[in-house]
């Protein structure tokens, strides 16, 4: 096996490379597009790769290098001051950076880990001191061995898996508070004149922009430190047939209130980029909105990432143990 590493926004990406992600049936967010639109807003500079067994793509791999530099205001745009650890991540998702040919089982795959390890070893040199992979399930921890791993839980993701018919068998698996709750607030902002609601493939990029970034400011220690998504990678997402979002608008103007990416995933869906302008019950819609459609369209579940469970659990989400294992270099 040998692989390709390049840099999204600066290189083009190996031949083949959006061939293997979309016969994986890959979110959109791992083409290469969505890539070099991602790293062009990263404050982290990014890096994927390619591995090939006798000339055929069989594993792709990417994500960022390092946290946030300490001193940012004085770094060089996209460059680490200090080494740093390479992540295993997609951009922008709650999903892992490591995705693997149908044909391969768990010792080529984890052969195909080690060739990307070594590979981008070669690559960064000094400045990676090695992979840390995220959002690494119970079934593939033996894929990541070592005498030096370290591994640690982290926060599950929650998934939200559809076993109704109809959004009132919905409410009524609910307990009666929060059933009462949701039910009135999903018909309140239904029925409301000035708003429209449900799903559209395509926003505004600048105001979906700015909603994600003021969003994501109201979760952080550093709000001030909040590297917006750039308009273009709305752009380009509007134009893809695997996104849509949930997103709720003036019905006069037309004007972006709230939205929440949704993409097409293997197991279903997957929701990613977040916004809103401030108003809880409008966040809180999105995901009855959400709901309806998956059991319209038949869904089987969608991923709603982590972090907030107590409340994804409320609308019936079950938690998912994750775990990231540190790979020394």
């Amino acid at each position: 096996m040998r692989a390709e590493i390049f840099t999204p926004g600066e290189e083009p990406a190996p031949d083949g490379w959006d061939a293997f992600v979309r016969a994986r049936k890959g979110c959109a967010l791992w083409e290469e597009s969505l890539l070099e639109a991602a790293a062009w807003g990263s404050p982290r500079p990014l890096r994927a790769g390619l591995v090939r067994d006798a000339g055929e793509p069989v594993a792709a791999f990417c994500g960022p290098l390092g946290l946030l530099p300490p001193t940012r205001r004085f770094a060089v745009p996209g460059r680490p001051r200090l080494p740093a650890w390479f992540q295993t991540h997609l951009p922008n998702s709650f999903s892992r950076g490591r995705m693997y040919a149908a044909e391969l089982g768990p010792a080529a795959r984890t052969a195909a880990l080690r060739t990307f390890e070594r590979a981008l070893r070669r690559r960064l040199g000094a400045r990676c001191l090695g992979v840390l992979h995220l959002d690494v399930e119970r079934d593939e921890l033996a894929e990541i061995p070592g005498t030096f791993t370290v591994r640690r839980a982290t926060a599950p993701c929650s998934v939200l898996h559809n076993r109704w018919d109809s959004m009132d068998a919905y409410f009524a698996g609910l307990p009666r508070t929060r059933r009462r709750r949701l039910a009135a607030l999903y018909e309140r902002i239904g029925g409301d004149p000035g708003l429209t609601t449900g799903r559209v493939t395509a926003v505004d990029p600048v105001r979906a922009s700015r909603l994600d970034q003021l969003t994501r400011m109201k979760h952080t220690r550093r709000p001030g430190a909040t590297a917006p998504l750039l308009p273009v990678y709305f752009e380009r997402l509007n134009s893809h047939p695997g996104a849509a979002y949930f997103a709720h608008r003036e019905r006069a103007s037309g004007r972006l209130l709230s939205l929440d990416l949704v993409l097409d995933v293997p197991a279903g869906w997957a929701t990613t980029v977040t916004g809103s302008d401030g108003t809880r019950d409008l966040y809180l819609d999105l995901y009855l909105r959400e709901i309806d459609r998956m059991i319209g369209a038949g869904v089987p579940a969608v991923e709603l990432g982590p972090g907030m469970r107590e409340l994804k659990e409320s609308f019936g989400a079950v938690a998912v143990p994750r775990n990231a294992v540190a790979v020394p270099f």
